[in-house]
């Protein structure tokens, strides 16, 4: 079945508050998208740029390896060995093995720049990917301009690290960082598209509180003004990352008895908060509750499972679209690791197959040469085909579906779900007169 605009796939055929509205929306300006991450130090230019030599091709990652969020490093981990092994199998990179250093970001912004001036200058890498957090992205983004080195990034979404810097008081982009995962503001665009088939007027969040929570609920307000969605948004509540206690949260959002909650909650936080919730009746008084990107969570975590017949987004689907490529790295994946692939473990892993096909294709490893060749790449892997837009930004789906439980593959997964095209003409157009960057 086919809706207008998307790409609707059933897989069952596969083998304190504080009232909003919308005319009282504060600027992103005034997030604290630091509060949690910590403020990024000034970084200067490295002496060496890159250059693994060794008769290696030497790659450098970041990603949160420990703490209340590190089961996206560890999904990244294995994407990043999987690709590893697969190229260094089949003659390498240009004729040089592929070697990867992953080191810990632990949600810190001074760690992630730490950790990223090291594999430069240290460990004489000749591209860095990575990055889970959207506060650590944005201190980072700056730093990785003065490193002259570029940057993939694999999960963080937050739009103002490609929306180029001096488009908005929060841009940082610039011409050496580039995102192969969807956004914030494409991932969000999906969800106004999805309240719009609801029967829900009362909107509210509850979202960790930092960049992440508040663009969410931002652009979420804002995509659904510019959709012609009739939505009224009535409580917010941003409670600290890494919280044990979501009760009082809870209470206050269920004591405001909106119709439908949006959460970009994420980490071992959704999965706590998914039980406390469960214990409050949270679900039988809310209508609908969507997780933004809650499928990165649920199909790698041993702690509380999304609720069947709730709404859920994901960076990329295990089985959509239907091609070789996708089947056959969730195939591979899942007889390695006897479970579907997150979408942190395929961004990781097509993040290395990037700087593959950029290097054969400048017969180099200097950092310019690698930057003109992802500008505006045109690739192809396991979440489908896609181009770097003129920010650097990949041209990937918005990816929502209802949450089912599939017997086959003992997993939860989004059956149906539908691909809304998140191009730069879509945002822009449902963006309508907002002051927010599409970020494409």
């Amino acid at each position: 079945m086919v809706t207008a605009g998307s790409d609707v796939e059933n897989k069952r055929n596969r083998t304190g508050d504080v009232e909003r509205n919308s005319e009282n929306r504060s600027s992103v300006g005034r997030r604290r998208f630091l509060q949690a991450a910590g403020a990024g130090a000034t970084v200067a230019v490295a002496g060496c740029m890159g250059g693994g030599g060794d008769d290696v091709v030497r790659l450098g990652a970041t990603y949160i390896l420990s703490g209340f969020a590190s089961l996206y490093g560890e999904a990244a981990e294995r994407g990043i060995e999987m690709a590893q092994s697969e190229i260094n199998d089949n003659g390498g990179i240009d004729g040089q093995d592929v070697e990867i250093v992953v080191r810990d970001s632990e949600a810190s912004a001074d760690t992630a720049i730490q950790q990223i001036r090291s594999l430069v200058e240290e460990d004489d890498v000749d591209g860095l990917f990575g990055l889970d957090s959207s506060g650590v992205a944005q201190a980072v983004a700056p730093q990785v301009a003065q490193l002259q080195m570029p940057f993939m990034i694999t999960h963080a979404a937050t739009p103002f690290v490609t929306s180029p810097e001096g488009e908005h008081e929060d841009s940082v982009g610039n011409d050496y960082v580039f995102r192969d995962s969807n956004s914030l503001a494409q991932d969000i665009y999906g969800a106004a598209r999805t309240a719009a088939e609801l029967d829900a007027t009362e909107w509210a969040t509850i979202g960790p509180d930092y960049a992440f929570g508040y663009e969410t609920w931002d652009y979420f307000q804002d995509f659904c003004a510019g959709l012609g969605v009739e939505a009224e948004f009535t409580a917010e509540q941003f409670p600290a990352l890494a919280t044990s206690d979501y009760t009082p949260y809870i209470s206050s959002i269920l004591d405001a008895e909106p119709d439908a909650v949006i959460t970009p909650l994420w980490g071992a936080d959704l999965t706590t908060f998914i039980g406390q919730a469960e214990e409050a009746g949270w679900f039988d008084q809310i209508d609908h509750t969507l997780f933004s990107v809650g499928m990165g969570t649920d199909l790698a975590s041993d702690g509380n499972p999304l609720p069947e017949g709730e709404y859920a987004s994901t960076r990329y689907d295990p089985f959509v679209p239907d091609t070789e490529a996708n089947n056959t790295f969730r195939d591979a994946y899942y007889e390695e690791h006897d479970t579907l692939p997150t979408y942190n473990a395929e961004g990781a892993y097509r993040a290395v197959y990037l700087y593959k096909e950029a290097i054969e294709s400048a017969g180099s490893t200097e950092a310019d040469a690698l930057v003109d060749e992802f500008t505006g790449m045109e690739h192809s892997g396991p979440v489908g085909d896609y181009q770097f837009s003129e920010t650097n930004q990949a041209t990937v789906a918005s990816i929502w579906g209802t949450v089912s439980y599939d017997d086959e593959w003992e997993s939860n997964v989004l059956d149906p779900v539908n691909r809304y095209e998140a191009g730069p003409d879509e945002l822009s157009e449902a963006l309508g007169d907002s002051d927010l960057p599409t970020g494409i």
